[in-house]
Order: C-alpha cells, then structure tokens, then sequence
C-alpha cells in the first residue's frame, strides 16, 4: 500500500484532491480491483482517459492522469501517463532487494524465464511476469506486482528498436541479467544482427553493481557481450564451446538427456522439450539460478517438470492419425531454423506449414527463400505455404510444395496429407495467425492421448 504523496515526486506529478492510499495498481478499467490507482494509457486506437468514470465505478481511489478528471477522485496529473508509470513501477522496485533476474535475447525469453521460475520456487515464493510481458507497458506492470511475500523475481526484456531496452533494464534494476541469443528478428527497427546484439547489451546498462551477466557461449556475439560486462561477474553456457555451464545431450525420444556441468558439481537430468534450442535454453536458466544460489536439486527438479510453453513446439495429436508440432506462437529466421531440424529429427514422413515472417526489414525476402531451401536440404517432403513472403519458401523448395492465398484452402489440403505417420509443423509470426492452421489440423479427440 502506497499514499499518493509518497509518489508524487517520483513520477514528477501534481496531487489535486485528498491524499489517499491505493492498494494496486490497474490500466484497465475492466478488471480493476476495487482500491486500485487507475493510470490511463493513451494509445493508437484508445485514450484510457475516456475510462475513467468506469473505473471509478469499479472502485478506483485515485487516478494518475495527464489532466485533471472530474467525478471527485483524487488525481496525480503527470505530463505522460506511460513515462509516469515507468516511474512509478522503477520507485516500486527500489523498495525490494530481492534478487531479480532479467531475460532478453531474440529466442527463448519466456521459455528461459519459466525455466527459471521453476527452478527458484524450489527456494521460495517468486514472482514471474505473466505470458511475454516484455515491452514498456508489461515490464512496469510486472515490477508493480513485486511484494514482500517473494524470495525471488523473473522478468523478460523484449525490444523492436534501439533504446528499449536500456529503458527497460533501467526500470527494473536487474540483479542478472541472462541474454539467450541474437538473432535476424525485429530488424525493420533494429537494422541488422550487430544492432539485435547492441540492443541486447543495452540490458547491462540497468545492471546492478555487482550484479551477474550470464551470457551464451555458442552465440557469434558472445565476446562482444563479454566486452561490456567488465564492471560485472559473467557466467557463461553453452553446448558446443567451453562454458561454465555446459552439458553433453542425447536425444531420446520427445525428450533429451542432459548430463550438466556447472562450476562446482555435475549432475544428469530428463528435458521433456524438444530441439536443441531448448537445450541451450535449460542451460541459460541453469546459469542464471546457480548465479543466485541454486544447486543441482533445485535445477534438475525445476527442469525436468518443465512442459511446452502454449505453442512452442507443442507435440499434439493431429487429425486423421498424424502428429502436430504447434510453433505458431511467432516466427524468426533462427527458431524456424531450429523448428526445422526438429521436424526433421521425427520418424517417418514430415510437412511444413508456414506463414509469414514479419519484421524481417530489407532481407525479408532473402530469409524467406533461405527458409525454402533449408526445409529442402532437411529432407521435408512437403511444404504449404501462405503469404506473400512464405511464398518465396515454395519457390525455392521446389516440387512438393503449394502456396495457398487463404488459410482455408490450406487447411483443406493439409487435411488431405494428414496419414498416420506424417509429422506436420505448423509456424508464423502472429500476424500470420498459424494457431488458426494448427487448431484446424489437431484431432477434435483424443482421449487424453497423443498419437505420436
């Protein structure tokens, strides 16, 4: 609990009306708690401010507006209620010096980040940013959840162009920062690969003294991360150059066998994930823990009950008796890639279902041609493709593949592959809504059972 004046000059506001206590805070006026500072947000197609007589009705005390707003509720008018409420959330997070680790990286942030939340909880209560709450809005929502009650703290840092992470990293005061990889995404506002790089190294900015850098070892920009952590220990991971945390894996079936080395003990463990990404991701959560005092227990318990973020290389049982691996969560040149020799790894007969890449900048055109011959060269049998950029992937793949202009006309000839022993991986960046290709392709029942 908060009085408004305790706040007033870290957000560099004005109180009009009473000085109140607030219990939470809400930027949504429909699910606001009763006794919650409603903070209203000014966005492309919306202006929280039209909301503020609804939350007031929900029981809103107070409001932190950009003017003054009738109805007799308190009000800390502010000149920009985002920048303000980065703020607040930056003063929220000062109060609490519990350890809070920071994931960013082009792959694998969230799943790093259960990861981690998995593993801490074996020490005590943590609080874990909700989905991909990643960008300048999600970030101080989850700072503003951090309470006494927590041992720990888990976040992710996404950005889409120069500076958001140093906003972010600056919000949160991470005391570990862990990068999982760069990679060609995001690069309409990022220029190319050394600009995701620089971007990333932006989260040390907010680093806090004596804080920890665990850095992937595999990556082609591992010593320029290195380079910038001078003021900081650094941790290293990897699978295929020398690291401090390392592991040898073996596939086995829809899960790998990771032996683990850490600084001061080994120790093996099941990951029921697939693809050797997710290998490299339980090792970047195994570095971060052990930064913060975790030991083999804890790692091994927490990773081996990890299951398959929603929509993540999610193994479902496909209509017509195939298998369905739903990536559709989003899409970049590197996790397509990945996703490709997973589908490759599978036994029998293999389809790809792709949809646009987005944000790919000048070279969309050039990774989707890449996407097309590597699915050949994987051996894929068959590849459907929608969208005027995953066009260019059926080009270059050659016979065995169609282009489709409506999912529609997709789905029905995807249905028409569907056989026992078909393995289908279904992926698109979000705009290009592939969950609709996946749910249509997943078997309506399946008692409980997957088929492959």
């Amino acid at each position: 609990m908060l009085k408004l004046s305790a706040i007033t000059a870290a957000v560099g506001g004005r109180l009009t009306g009473n000085d109140v206590v607030f219990e939470s805070v809400s930027i949504d006026s429909r699910t606001l708690e009763a006794g919650a500072l409603f903070v209203p947000l000014r966005g492309e197609r919306y202006d929280g401010h039209e909301f503020i007589a609804q939350a007031a009705g929900r029981g809103a005390v107070a409001i932190m507006a950009e003017r003054e707003a009738p109805g007799g509720l308190p009000v800390l008018v502010v000149k920009d209620t985002t920048l303000a409420l980065g703020k607040l959330a930056a003063f929220w997070r000062a109060q609490f010096s519990m350890p809070l680790i920071a994931v960013t990286g082009s792959n694998g942030k969230t799943t790093v980040k259960e990861m981690i939340a998995s593993i801490l909880v074996r020490k005590g209560a943590v609080h874990a940013s909700i989905g991909n709450f990643n960008n300048h809005i999600g970030l101080p929502l989850t700072l503003l959840g951090l309470g006494q009650n927590y041992r720990y703290g888990v976040l992710e840092m996404g950005m889409n162009h120069p500076g958001e992470i140093d906003y972010l990293a600056r919000l949160a005061q991470p005391t570990v920062v862990a990068i999982t990889n760069a990679a060609s995404a995001h690069l309409e506002g990022l220029g190319d690969l050394v600009g995701v790089a620089r971007g990333k190294a932006e989260a040390f900015h907010g680093l806090q003294p004596g804080g920890v850098a665990v850095i992937n070892a595999d990556d082609r920009f591992a010593a320029y991360w290195i380079a910038r952590t001078h003021a900081f220990r650094t941790v290293t991971f990897g699978i295929d150059n020398r690291a401090e945390v390392s592991a040898q894996v073996t596939v086995s079936g829809d899960s790998q066998v990771m032996e683990i080395t850490l600084p001061d003990e080994s120790f093996e463990l099941t990951l029921n994930l697939l693809g050797r990404h997710n290998a490299a991701n339980a090792l970047a959560a195994a570095a971060a823990c052990w930064a913060v005092g975790c030991g083999a227990a804890e790692i091994s318990k927490g990773l081996e009950c990890i299951t398959p973020v929603e929509r993540r290389l999610q193994i479902k049982a496909g209509d017509r008796g195939a298998c369905l691996i739903d990536d559709t969560y989003n899409a970049n040149p590197a996790s397509l890639r990945a996703a490709i020799r997973v589908l490759a790894s599978r036994p029998g007969r293999h389809a790809l279902v792709l949809g646009d890449m987005a944000e790919l900048g000048e070279r969309a055109e050039h990774f989707h041609y890449t996407a097309g011959r590597q699915a050949r060269e994987a051996g894929i049998d068959h590849l459907l493709t929608t969208g005027p950029l995953a066009r260019l992937a059926a080009e270059e793949f050659g016979a065995s593949a169609w282009h489709f202009e409506a999912h529609e006309a997709l789905i029905n000839e995807a249905r028409n592959l569907l056989t026992p022993g078909l393995t289908v991986l279904v992926k698109g960046s979000r705009s290009a809504h592939m969950e609709t290709v996946a749910d249509a392709l997943t078997a309506t029942q399946n008692h409980g059972a997957i088929a492959c």
